[in-house]
């Protein structure tokens, strides 16, 4: 009788589900495989596999103005709050390395910049309440 390869013997075992494995696979789109392993690590330390990809696509929803649905909590509106997913994104680029912070600013810029060119600027944030007096005599 012939003996199998040890591969297709491994090939037929059941394999045990491994925490990782359970977890969507979502990736930052125009990051590099080194930035990406970088943001594998930030998000397995803190906010979960797939976060920083999320964040990532509510932003760009929300910048563009399409409402994003996803399934969560009665309370939980992301079309909405889109403060969170800027501050983990933050937290991101504060805890990445540089050349994966380069990568991740670069995917966020556009983003950020067409965001600042339609947010008008309130004055009263400013400390100045009463602008309209300074500038009319």
């Amino acid at each position: 009788m012939a003996r199998r390869p040890p591969a297709r013997v491994r090939a037929g075992l059941a394999r045990a589900p491994r925490p990782y494995d359970t977890a969507p696979r979502r990736v930052v789109p125009g990051l590099s495989a080194p930035a990406r392993r970088q943001v594998a690590d930030f998000e397995r330390t803190g906010p979960g596999p797939g976060s920083v990809a999320l964040a990532v696509a509510r932003w760009a929803a929300w910048v563009h103005g399409r409402r994003v649905h996803e399934p969560g909590p009665p309370d939980d509106l992301p079309c909405c709050d889109t403060g969170a997913e800027r501050v983990l994104l933050q937290r991101a680029l504060h805890a990445l390395p540089g050349r994966a912070v380069r990568e991740l600013r670069a995917v966020l810029a556009p983003l950020d910049a067409e965001y600042l060119a339609r947010l008008r600027p309130d004055p009263r944030h400013n400390g100045r309440e009463r602008w309209w007096t300074e500038v009319l005599p």
